[in-house]
């Protein structure tokens, strides 16, 4: 069941990701068209800076999670080749832990901000007046999906430490540089047009 749960956490974090992705597109576009707008016709569509920030901060929300799944946290690992293999194990199950009990604090604080400004009614000190419940309504959601799949995560790392200690390196470990190179290589096989013989 945690296997199931997690694969459709990690499903949707890649689609959050590509809508953070679409999100940063369409605030460069609105951007630019406001510096435009100010050049040459003396006015602004306002809020561009406003807007910015709480794309900025949604896009780190919704990319969290995908960046977990991924494997692309920044992980420190100049010794830990040269550890035994049940020493790296432990290594690898503890940061899958670590980062999980973080990932729930930060969806707790992101609750607890939001319910704060849902019962106040906090609005942005700003042109546009915008009620804060929106964006941290969001980022809120964002830190929700990085803390199942955080705990997903962490749990199945801990399955595979007592029950398959070998794919717990493959699955878990750290990534090398190797490990790149190999899923570029199955990337590019995959894209090349298939060879035919006349």
């Amino acid at each position: 069941m945690i296997d199931t749960l997690t694969r459709q956490v990690d499903r949707l974090s890649a689609l959050l990701a590509l809508l953070a992705g679409t999100l940063v597109l369409f605030l460069a576009v609105f951007i630019g068209v406001d510096v435009i707008a100010r050049r040459f016709f003396a006015f602004s569509l306002q809020g561009s800076d406003e807007l910015g920030g709480y794309v900025l901060a949604l896009v780190g929300a919704l990319g969290f999670a995908y960046v977990q799944a991924e494997r692309g946290f920044t992980r420190i690992d100049l010794i830990l080749p040269y550890f035994p293999a049940a020493v790296r194990r432990c290594l690898h199950v503890l940061a899958y832990l670590t980062l999980a009990a973080f990932a729930v604090f930060m969806a707790w604080y992101a609750f607890v901000e939001y319910r704060e400004t849902w019962a106040f009614d906090s609005r942005a000190n700003t042109p546009l007046q915008t009620p804060l419940w929106i964006p941290q309504g969001l980022w809120l959601a964002g830190m929700v999906i990085f803390a199942l799949s955080a705990v997903g995560h962490a749990i199945l790392a801990l399955r595979l430490a007592m029950g398959a200690p070998d794919r717990l390196e493959r699955q878990y470990g750290a990534r090398t540089v190797a490990d790149e190179l190999e899923e570029f290589q199955a990337a590019h096989r995959a894209d090349a047009p298939s060879a035919r013989l006349d």
